[in-house]
């Protein structure tokens, strides 16, 4: 009996065309700026390394910095815990030498686009989970927060029927 070798799924074969195409990629762009600014690029490049550096200290003490009130508040980190990835990932891709993994370091750690990325993290996570979308709660709502009346808390009663009728 032969096995059929399983195919990679198609996001890890992108990410490897990704991966093996990037850095021919990066030294054409860098090139392409050279002829622009000449040794300014050197420059810019060190720059964005800085930056990076910058981004990574940040991201890393502000994180710890809001777990630590989180905890204590004595709430769940929600929004701490989906955002300290997304900077710090951003901070590594500035870290890179290369434009476009520079430019694509910044996308990641502007404030607007941190939404953005938690909204795909909600899809991909209810896909692998097969249930559709899944949605982050933001716990910064203490109890006195629900006592006071929230418009979003629904009383309701649970009426437990038999469907068959017995």
């Amino acid at each position: 009996m032969t096995t059929v070798p399983r195919r990679a799924p198609f996001w890890a074969r992108l990410l490897f065309a990704i991966a093996l195409c990037l850095p021919i990629i990066e030294v054409v762009v860098i090139v392409l700026v050279w002829h622009v600014i000449g040794w300014w690029t050197l420059l810019a490049l060190a720059a964005c390394f800085c930056v990076g550096l910058v981004v990574i200290k940040r991201a890393s003490v502000g994180a710890t910095r809001e777990l630590r009130a989180a905890m204590a508040e004595r709430r769940p980190p929600a929004k701490e815990v989906a955002d300290a990835p997304q900077a710090l990932v951003g901070g590594i891709l500035l870290l890179i030498p290369g434009f476009v993994t520079s430019l694509l370091g910044l996308i990641l750690i502007l404030p607007g686009m941190r939404s953005v990325s938690r909204r795909i993290v909600q899809v991909v996570v209810g896909r692998r989970l097969g249930g559709g979308a899944v949605r982050v709660v933001d716990y910064t709502a203490t109890r006195a927060d629900f006592r006071q009346g929230d418009p979003e808390v629904i009383e309701a009663e649970v009426i437990d029927e038999d469907p068959k009728g017995h």
